[in-house]
């Protein structure tokens, strides 16, 4: 039920294990990009997801395993022109 996104803010998934995972928007309220970032830190998939409206919710699936997923706000990564395939550094 999030309602905004800070510019420079984001949301960080960290799993223990690689896997294929899908993620949804069901009561997410704006356009968020889902980042899918693989054990090697390499940027898997992208996706533009919008809000869902109705059920079922489409879901936005990482195609490969992965063990990380950064949600941003829609089109950020368009407009800093991330790329699958980029390398992602995560700061402790």
């Amino acid at each position: 039920f999030r309602q905004f996104l800070g510019k420079n803010e984001g949301m960080l998934f960290l799993f223990s294990d690689s896997a294929v995972r899908s993620f949804w928007m069901k009561n997410t309220l704006i356009p968020l990009d889902m980042i899918f970032i693989s054990e090697n830190r390499t940027i898997a998939k992208i996706h533009h997801a919008t809000p869902c409206t109705s059920d079922p919710c489409q879901l936005y699936s990482s195609g490969k395993p992965i063990k990380y997923v950064l949600e941003v706000n829609g089109n950020l990564t368009e407009e800093y022109g991330i790329n699958e395939g980029d390398v992602v550094t995560i700061l402790n």
